[in-house]
């Protein structure tokens, strides 16, 4: 079984699983504080999949969000068993199912399963992106006054202080609208389908976010971290999606 067909089946199974489950008490835990949750559902669907790579492909190495990287070191695979934990646990809804595999620098595919739509997400390199059998491509808006944008953390991007407080306030103010869903890669997924335009967030990991990547590349979109820069494979950083390269010299005119 090939590396693709394989995901597809596992976050498929995972899905189906996520959709049935209910939180007993003791089943939801704080990370770092009651803004930073995670599951018991978190660790068994990371498990799951962990297990399903690691038993086909024992040289390749699974990266994700809640346990340590485990196999070997060739092919890399990206997983994040739940995006959007917040979501899952107040709302069962919004939350996805994140799967991307690299080789080295290399996509080899991405995969974002909308659990409770039971939409999934795909793309390959030069073969598109897809949602379910829907052909995906970003919007061609070019005007900054037209444009939605999205991020993930109403919160922190708009009422903390940060480096880029002022920045993204002045963003807001240029677009037509801001949107949150609490989903990385499913907001990422959003501009890949013309659901939205522009993306920013200022805390995103691997896990959240290389899987989705391909999706909005593959649909004719680019990423960039937030100042422009190419976005890291490996590291925690910002992440800046756009339905063109033609609108990063704009973005920045406004953020910079």
């Amino acid at each position: 079984m090939e590396r693709f067909e394989l995901a597809v089946g596992a976050v498929k199974s995972a899905g189906a699983a996520l959709r049935l489950s209910h939180l007993e008490d003791g089943d939801v835990q704080f990370k770092t504080g009651y803004k930073d949750l995670v599951t018991y559902w978190d660790r068994r669907t990371e498990q799951m999949l962990r297990g399903e790579i690691l038993s086909a492909f024992p040289d390749d190495m699974v990266v994700g969000e809640e346990y340590p990287p485990s196999g070997g070191g060739g092919v890399l695979w990206y997983i994040d068993p739940i995006d959007g934990t917040t979501n899952f646990v107040n709302q069962h809804r919004n939350y996805a199912i994140s799967v991307g595999c690299w080789e080295g620098e290399t996509p080899l595919f991405g995969l974002v399963l909308d659990v409770e739509r039971e939409a999934l997400y795909w793309a390959k390199p030069s073969e598109g992106a897809w949602r379910n059998g829907e052909r995906l491509h970003v919007t061609r808006h070019r005007d900054i006054h037209d444009m939605l944008m999205t991020t993930p953390g109403v919160q922190y991007t708009f009422l903390a202080q940060h480096e880029w407080h002022e920045s993204m306030r002045r963003l807001a103010r240029a677009v037509r609208g801001v949107r949150c869903l609490g989903s990385v890669a499913l907001e990422l997924c959003e501009l890949a389908a013309g659901e939205a335009d522009l993306f920013v967030t200022l805390r995103s990991s691997p896990w959240d976010h290389n899987a989705a990547r391909i999706i909005v590349t593959e649909a004719g979109g680019v990423v960039y971290d937030i100042a422009g820069g190419d976005l890291p494979l490996d590291a925690k950083t910002t992440v800046l999606a756009l339905n063109s390269p033609e609108m990063l010299p704009v973005v920045q005119e406004i953020m910079l």
